[in-house]
């Protein structure tokens, strides 16, 4: 552990989720259980004893994991979720249970260590496979294991200085840990964490994926970082480039502002410069109340696939609208868009049973599941065209690929509205940019269309040909690249000349330096996580000043 160190020093790590802070530490010990004494077992007794001590530590396990499990369905997300549910089974797996027994039964070695054994061999293993996503994997047997040891020894990992009067418990602070493990994610209150620094985990882990659902910039692969830092240290991170300095000098202080502040109080006091909007991009209410906090000037991207997956069925016409009328409510007058079902790529919903695919990124999805599931498709638009009764109702169409699907999709809706009491001159259709050969004919589609959204991380991924979570090709996963630049701007043109509104979502929209660039191109509507609308508004707000 670091001694009170105030020397600035700068590390290169993996930026794991965009955006800038400048605040102190919280350390977070995961409580590795390094040191598990190994020891041989006696007698029968002592065999049996620990052959119990352990099927009741699985049992009270696989319970926690349950319930954990269900308090993320609800508070983050089903997809989230999905990674408790997937401790469960290793916990439980045959082989997993009859190597731990054999160890203790036959080799006679104590209960702990036979998990420390087991666990940390798989974890060894995957941690040298060629796959990267196996490879991030094997961070999840260590927490496996040391949940296991956590009930054994019945401790729990937490914060360095939790006894002391002065710690916060991570609120409006940076937090540093070993490793950004999920279950690390699920003790602390995550809506007041600045920012997440750690040592190591990579950007595919359940943990990396959590942080940016919720919009938290995170560097991982600092190594060397506990050498540096103690509980209280100030701490400059840049998740847009992975780059966090200790002790920052008042100089560079001064040349990184603004990054996000911890009081909000003031955040929320901001507006967006005339001619501009920062809008969020939600996925629950949660979401949308947060974006409301900030002053966001609408909702310019609702995912309304993730209510799906947490109800895991499907939603009738009438709950579908009493949600998103909440939303509507808590936005007050400022407008929220609404993608229809997102279904396919990363995004399934079980329920449904949908026909496993090689390759679902260019598979069933988007328009292209809304065309083939008209009964699906019909009783969401019915939903939200009943928002027009009492407001605007912007509803979006993602994953088009070309002008003739786009009508296609845009007679559906019309049909849909002549048999649903609505005030069409209120509903409102937009279509997303995601795919090269729809943006190859934006002239076209957007003559049929309300406005236009570019999703920028999809589109560069399809642009490229490049899977952004395959290291092996990741460098080529570019939003300097020209050739984008370019198509962004023939976008814009093309959005002007038909007088139709155009926006970018995405992770690009909020990364650090992007925003003039973009304002430069003529695309002034940007939708970013709701945590990063003071950094994108204030960068506009610098913006619109130099260009008086």
């Amino acid at each position: 552990m670091a001694s009170a160190n105030r020397e600035m020093h700068e590390f290169k790590g993996l930026a794991i989720n965009s955006g800038k802070v400048m605040a102190r530490v919280c350390l977070y010990s995961a409580e590795k259980y390094h040191l598990v004494k190994d020891f041989t077992l006696e007698s029968p007794q002592e065999i049996t004893r620990d052959i119990s001590r352990f099927d009741s530590a699985l049992a009270a396990c696989s319970n926690e994991l349950e319930r954990v499990a269900a308090d993320v369905a609800i508070n983050v997300g089903k997809n989230e979720s999905e990674i408790f549910i997937a401790h469960k089974h290793v916990l439980n797996d045959h082989s997993v249970v009859a190597a731990i027994k054999k160890a203790v039964n036959t080799d006679k070695k104590n209960l702990e260590w036979a998990i420390t054994d087991v666990f940390s061999a798989y974890e060894e293993k995957f941690a040298t496979l060629d796959n990267e996503y196996l490879r991030d994997r094997s961070s999840d047997f260590g927490e496996i294991k040391r949940r296991l040891l956590n009930h054994l020894y019945d401790t729990r990992p937490g914060f360095v200085c939790h006894n002391q009067a002065h710690c916060t418990r991570g609120k409006d602070r940076i937090i540093v840990a070993e490793e950004m493990t999920a279950e690390m994610m699920v003790h602390m209150k995550l809506e007041n964490v600045l920012g997440i620094v750690t040592e190591k985990g990579g950007i595919t882990s359940h943990a990396a994926i959590i942080a940016r659902s919720l919009g938290i910039p995170a560097v991982s692969g600092i190594r060397g970082i506990f050498d540096h830092v103690i509980c209280g240290t100030h701490l400059f991170v840049d998740g847009d480039k992975g780059i966090v300095i200790t002790n920052p000098t008042e100089e560079l202080k001064r040349a990184n502002i603004p990054a996000e502040p911890a009081d909000r109080n003031e955040v929320c006091l901001l507006v967006s410069p005339p001619g501009m909007q920062v809008m969020a991009n939600t996925s629950h209410l949660d979401d949308v109340k947060l974006a409301a906090t900030m002053h966001a000037d609408g909702i310019g991207l609702f995912r309304t696939e993730i209510r799906f997956m947490q109800a895991e069925r499907l939603l009738s016409a009438d709950e579908q609208y009493d949600y998103y009328a909440e939303a509507v409510r808590c936005m007050g007058d400022r407008p929220v868009t609404f993608r229809l079902l997102d279904v396919g790529g990363d995004k399934e919903l079980p329920f449904l049973r949908i026909r496993k695919e090689s390759n679902p990124f260019l598979g069933w999805r988007g328009a292209r599941f809304l065309l083939a599931n008209e009964d699906i498709f019909a009783s969401q638009v019915r939903a939200l065209v009943r928002l027009s009764r009492h407001t605007v109702a912007n509803i979006l169409i993602p994953m088009i690929i070309d002008a003739a699907q786009c009508r296609t999709l845009i007679d559906a809706i019309r049909g849909i509205m002549a048999t649903e009491p609505a005030h069409a001159d209120r509903v409102r259709i937009g279509v997303m940019f995601e795919v090269p050969s729809a943006c190859l004919q934006a002239a076209e589609i957007l003559k049929c269309v309300d406005f236009g959204s570019i999703g920028s991380n999809d589109l560069i991924q399809y642009l490229f040909a490049v899977d952004r979570n395959n290291d092996m090709v990741s460098q080529d996963y570019d939003p300097e690249h020209p050739v984008l630049w370019s198509l962004l701007q023939n976008l814009q043109r093309d959005a002007a000349a038909a007088g139709k509104p155009l926006s970018i979502c995405g992770e690009m929209a909020g990364r650090e330096g992007m925003v003039s660039r973009l304002i430069d191109t003529g695309i002034t509507t940007l939708s970013v996580s709701p945590r990063l609308i003071p950094r994108v508004r204030s960068e506009m707000t610098q913006k619109a000043g130099a260009t008086v």
